[in-house]
């Protein structure tokens, strides 16, 4: 017949089963459903922490002992530490310049020839004496003795007594000409008593054919004259430069009483900052040439690291710093300073204080009085004695 165990007609309750386990499982996932939906929604309470204003932070300053100080900035020009002007000599009214080796800009060396007039050399030669004097054989002094030392220097050797030019002196001034390419000027000696023959001319330096500079080489900061131009004995045909450069400035009366010599100074070119000091401040006023004609200070400053002297005529930057207080005082930023809307009690407690901020943030105002400002600090003077002390924290603001 119909059916076998098992089969549906013999099980009338499996329909039912099945419809209970299908309500079950969706149970299960709606439950699982609901879960997570649960924790992709934020409660109010999470919404407004999420959306709360972040915890504030305190921030301090600290007061300390300093001296305050403003600064000053001008123009400066950056000067030669000296000048030597080589100069045409000759016994006519007018030499012209036939040779001009040196360059504008340029480095001039001892042993060089760095002009010539009328055909003739000027020789330089290191020393610190300028020529003043033709130097030949019989003469001495210490013009002499320079001018053995200058040609030692360059090889020529000299067996003369220093300072006493003798034949050595001579033959070595006459080796140099040699040696670039002129023929030496000669000198004869006056002859002797008694002797029948005159001795031989002899070598000598001219002063119109030599300068000497303090050092082995020199810039060539200008060249009044030019190759075929006309110029007249003593004019100037170069104009050189040796030594540590230094800057100048000018100050009004106002910022030269505010300074004085050793305060330091900071000289900017274009790339780069040069720490000095004021070296000299005239106390003689040069009348201005601009504004309404007050009366300038010149102003010396040296550098600290030597100026290039490839800088000499720059225009530069110079921050002086120029001291407010006499010396160090106890100082904190001036944002650190508050004040009392409305003050009451007695006239002398001061109506500013500053909130000392101590161990784990606690923090307590302490009355102070303000004195002098400068540089972004000021002056502060507690007005119970010890309640500020270097290195105390003070309450400059609250930040997020």
């Amino acid at each position: 017949m119909y059916g076998g165990p098992g089969s549906p007609a013999l099980d009338p309750l499996r329909t039912k089963r099945f419809f209970l386990a299908g309500v079950a499982i969706g149970v299960v996932a709606m439950s699982a459903t609901g879960l997570a939906a649960a924790r992709l929604i934020e409660s109010p309470a999470q919404l407004a922490a999420r959306s709360a204003a972040p915890a504030t932070s305190v921030i301090t300053g600290v007061a300390r002992m300093r001296i305050l100080s403003d600064d000053i900035v001008v123009a400066g020009v950056v000067r030669a530490g000296r000048t030597v002007d080589v100069t045409a000599s000759a016994p006519y009214a007018s030499v012209v310049v036939t040779k001009m080796p040196a360059r504008s800009g340029g480095r001039v060396r001892v042993g060089q020839v760095i002009a010539e007039i009328d055909g003739r050399p000027i020789v330089l030669l290191r020393g610190t004496l300028p020529a003043y004097r033709d130097l030949r054989e019989g003469d001495s002094g210490p013009d002499v003795a320079q001018l053995q030392a200058a040609l030692v220097r360059l090889g020529y050797a000299d067996f003369d007594q220093p300072g006493s030019f003798g034949p050595g002196t001579a033959d070595a001034v006459g080796l140099l000409y040699g040696h670039l390419g002129y023929s030496a000027p000669t000198y004869r000696p006056p002859a002797k008593k008694h002797v029948k023959h005159p001795p031989p001319p002899t070598a000598y330096l001219p002063m119109s054919e030599v300068s000497f500079i303090p050092a082995a080489s020199a810039l060539v900061v200008s060249l009044p004259a030019r190759v075929g131009s006309e110029v007249t004995p003593n004019q100037v045909v170069l104009r050189l430069a040796v030594g540590k450069p230094y800057v100048t400035t000018m100050l009004s009366a106002h910022q030269a009483n505010r300074v004085s010599t050793g305060i330091p100074a900071r000289i900017a070119l274009s790339n780069t900052v040069i720490d000095g000091v004021i070296a000299r401040i005239s106390a003689i006023p040069a009348q201005a040439t601009r504004g309404e004609g007050q009366p300038e200070y010149p102003v010396v400053v040296t550098s600290k690291r030597p100026l290039s002297q490839g800088l000499i005529g720059s225009a530069v930057r110079l921050t002086l710093t120029a001291p407010v207080t006499n010396g160090p005082v106890l100082a904190v930023p001036l944002t650190a300073i508050f004040s009392h809307a409305a003050r009451t009690g007695p006239p002398r407690d001061p109506s500013t204080f500053v909130v000392l901020v101590a161990a784990k943030g606690r923090r307590r105002q302490v009355p102070v009085a303000t004195g002098a400002a400068a540089g972004g600090f000021v002056a502060v003077q507690p007005a119970i004695s010890g309640a500020l002390r270097p290195g105390d924290h003070v309450l400059i603001g609250v930040g997020r």
